[in-house]
């Protein structure tokens, strides 16, 4: 059959025989007509146009694994995340239909050749702003715009738009600026060498403040004037590109990118780099409404401050204060959402025009009232009381001599609250220190070195130089003297902490009556509430600080979104602050715009703050506690007189901060003062008034407020042993009399050398002593007995807009 079957086909092929009808039907094959028709009926047309439409092509995929198709859902939901987190940095937090704001971008200059205000022009004309109407941009004014489509942003931002702002070099107004940027242009000039570096010294300065602010994600650009060394010849321009590139490194990072901003085509990369850019989430802003103002106008007649911008974070209510960074708090009267003066897209612009110039979505109402008490009532009759016994009653020649003169504050005290205040509550006179500085006890006569905020006859403050009027020779003499007896007494503290010298002419028990021995300092217990001077009777006091705090973001959140139309996060808004005095625009500095933001509940009350804050190394004056300082705290600046103490390094029942009386080079103490509550997180910077301006001395972060810790200041009284006899040994020089001896007995001994001990008893009638320790003491040894009392923040009524000198009954 198979040689049958191969000769049949072979006839077949030459056309010799043909295949039967059985055949026929197993073999069939296409005609090409059939091939042509099927293909005609897949080349259809387009019935509505009539025009050629292509054959469908239908690849086929292999179907995807399990895998694949985690995978797919995880890019979704990474994608999704990533919006919703642009949005977030912007200041859209809520509604997801919203445009976000435009990215504020502060065009900072760190040197003098660097021109920002042409910068800020080729910008925007990058970004399609005609020229003329760039050219007529001022100094220092912000101006919005729209990047083109060659810069557009990640997923799901859509077309981005900037908000450029030059601020003047000043720190008080990059600072401002940088409290609402997403982004910082670091604008350099052409030229940079070894000799001259591409930051100068006002530049180091504004870079060093923005690091201890926060700093936004920076990018970096060249631009400066046409004439220069650098144009000079191509080697130097080169030579000085690779310098300003090592500088922007070493400052800003390897990742920061560096654009040379000189021609058109330069200044369009860092244009589409402005819109590729992911701002950084900043946390002590997160959380917070706020308002950078573009435009101001202000009512004299009726003190209102209406303030135009786009509102970021959760949004503004009425039904919470606001602060006006810089000025104090206040309220709002009402907030009205206005037409978008940079729309997204230009169909919407005509739309914008046409509709209505304000519309107002949330007032306070006349019958509201917003709580604004800072303090709480005096009341006297809380204090403890006792009733005169019968020898006091019957000494009535005693009770109708006139009483000595002593200080307001002091006697007020001393009839309200049996613990009187002691001299660490000025500072300007060091308990213990009299044989150093020639202070008398308890601040009855004044220190030989000038108090921190002494001033002379003609106004010239000789101690803080906050005044501008020119000091005479007398004047510059005593400030001399008094900075080398800052220096002495810093250094001295330095190498002998905390050791005080008995007093010759005083009893020892009569001068450290307020002292007490404990057993340990860091277990010992200690009453936070013994004691307690008239001031914390004025003060809040919050149970549960961290709790409190997320209930009023919580419930502050909630209000925001109770506003008409779901809120005013990312809208372009008129806000109407209520009560300014015309004070506030003569204090605004020119050129630096206004910043608004919200107050949580309780935000306005005052209490005792803690911060915990890092003493930088360019300031080389002493730092004392309670001298008076600047303080940025996120939105606010205030001024106050912070108390430095040492936090306890290990966790106990009883925390107790150790008192500071200077705050060292590199050393990380915690600062109190009294100011207006503050939840963090929250950055913490201190300034100091040098005689060339304000300079940053210390940074950190605020803790939170807790009027219960414990600040602590110890002395070391030491004496020297004369004879020694294995553990026991004879001490002279700590006490001059047997009574002190007796009074101080209790009290636990050690030495520098770590050896423990106590008074035995007292030798002859010029303070000699026994004392016996815990192992062999040596003659070369010193003799410590610690003592501890509580110290206090400074009262100082300014830091929340009240007068210097109001005692804690009449502020």
């Amino acid at each position: 059959l198979k040689t049958f079957g191969s000769q049949l086909g072979h006839l077949w092929a030459r056309g010799l025989a043909a295949p039967g009808p059985e055949v026929r039907s197993m073999f069939h094959h296409r005609s090409s007509v059939e091939k042509k028709q099927s293909q005609k009926r897949a080349q259809s047309t387009n019935r509505r146009t009539g025009e050629f439409r292509g054959p469908v092509k239908r690849a086929s995929q292999p179907s995807a694994t399990k895998q694949d198709r985690v995978n797919a859902l995880k890019q979704i939901r990474q994608s999704k995340k990533e919006e919703l987190l642009q949005r977030k940095r912007l200041g859209a937090e809520h509604d997801d239909s919203r445009a976000a704001p435009p990215k504020v971008v502060a065009v900072i200059a760190f040197h003098t050749q660097a021109d920002v205000l042409s910068l800020k022009r080729r910008i925007l004309e990058a970004c399609g702003v005609e020229a003329e109407r760039a050219a007529a941009l001022a100094p220092h004014e912000p101006a919005a715009a729209a990047l083109p489509p060659f810069a557009q942003g990640g997923p799901g931002a859509g077309r981005p738009r900037v908000l450029l702002v030059d601020p003047p070099r000043d720190s008080l107004a990059v600072l401002d600026v940088a409290k609402c940027a997403d982004v910082v242009v670091a604008a350099f000039g052409p030229h940079a060498s070894l000799d001259e570096p591409a930051f100068d010294e006002q530049g180091y300065k504004l870079l060093t403040a923005l690091k201890a602010q926060g700093m936004p994600v920076a990018v970096g650009a060249v631009h400066g004037g046409p004439e220069g060394p650098a144009a000079a010849s191509g080697k130097k321009a080169a030579d000085s590109k690779k310098f300003i590139h090592r500088y922007f490194v070493s400052e800003f990072g390897a990742d920061a990118r560096l654009f040379q901003a000189g021609t058109d085509e330069e200044v369009k990369a860092l244009v589409r780099a402005l819109g590729g850019l992911t701002p950084k989430e900043m946390s002590w802003r997160s959380g917070r409404g706020y308002l950078f103002a573009q435009e101001v106008q202000y009512s004299s007649t009726d003190g209102v401050l209406c303030l135009r911008g786009y509102v970021r974070g959760p949004g503004l209510s009425c039904k919470h204060l606001t602060h006006l960074t810089g000025h104090g708090d206040f309220a709002l009267a009402r907030i009205a959402v206005l037409p978008d003066p940079c729309p997204v897209a230009a169909e919407r612009k005509a739309d914008m025009q046409v509709s209505a110039p304000e519309r107002v979505v949330d007032s306070l109402r006349p019958d509201e009232t917003l709580d604004e008490q800072r303090l709480r009532p005096y009341d006297p009759t809380t204090a403890e009381q006792t009733w005169p016994t019968a020898e006091e009653l019957g000494d009535t020649d005693a009770a109708a001599m006139p009483p000595p003169p002593v200080p307001r504050k002091k006697a007020a005290r001393a009839g309200a609250i049996p613990a009187p205040q002691d001299d660490d509550a000025d500072m300007d006179v060091e308990e213990g220190e009299h044989d150093q500085d020639g202070a008398e006890s308890d601040g009855e006569a004044p220190s030989v070195a000038p108090s921190v905020l002494a001033e002379t006859d003609d106004g010239w403050d000789v101690s803080s130089n906050m005044t501008m009027e020119a000091p005479n020779a007398e004047n510059v003499a005593a400030e001399r003297k008094r900075r080398e007896e800052m220096r002495a007494r810093s250094q001295e503290e330095l190498e002998f902490p905390d050791e005080v010298d008995t007093p010759l002419d005083v009893p020892a028990r009569e001068r450290f009556q307020r002292y007490r021995g404990l057993k340990s300092f860091r277990t010992s217990p200690w009453d936070p509430y013994e004691d307690l001077p008239v001031e914390y009777s004025r003060i809040w006091e919050f149970e549960a600080f961290a709790s409190t705090a997320r209930a009023f973001r919580r419930k502050f959140a909630e209000d925001c979104c109770e506003v008409e139309g779901g809120g005013v996060g990312a809208l372009y808004c008129a806000v109407y602050v209520a009560g300014v005095p015309p004070a506030v625009m003569e204090a605004q500095p020119r050129g630096v715009p206004f910043v608004l933001s919200n107050l949580f509940p309780c935000e306005q009350k005052v209490s005792v703050v803690h911060g915990t804050v890092t003493r930088h190394q360019e300031y080389q004056e002493p730092m004392k506690s309670k001298q008076e300082l600047s303080l940025h705290c996120g939105f606010r600046r205030l001024t106050a007189r912070p108390t430095f103490s040492e936090a306890p390094k290990k966790s106990s029942t009883c925390k107790k901060f150790r008192f500071l009386r200077f705050l060292h080079q590199d050393v990380t103490a915690c600062a109190s003062f009294y100011a207006p509550v503050m939840f963090p997180p929250c950055r913490l910077m201190m300034f100091a008034q040098t005689p060339s301006g304000s300079e940053l001395v210390a940074s950190g972060s605020v803790d939170g407020t807790d009027p219960k810790q414990l600040l602590i200041k110890r002395i070391a009284l030491t004496g020297y042993p004369v004879r020694t006899h294995k553990s026991k040994g004879v001490v002279r020089f700590m006490f001059f009399n047997p009574t002190d001896i007796r009074w101080f007995k209790p009290v636990e001994l050690s030495t520098k050398k770590g050896l423990r001990g106590h008074i035995t008893d007292s030798v002859g009638t010029h303070g000699y002593m026994k004392c016996r320790f815990n192992n062999h003491i040596k003659q070369d040894d010193t003799v410590c007995m610690s003592l501890y009392k509580r110290v206090y923040p400074k009262w100082y009524p300014p830091a929340w807009g009240g007068v210097a000198d109001a005692s804690p009954e009449d502020a």
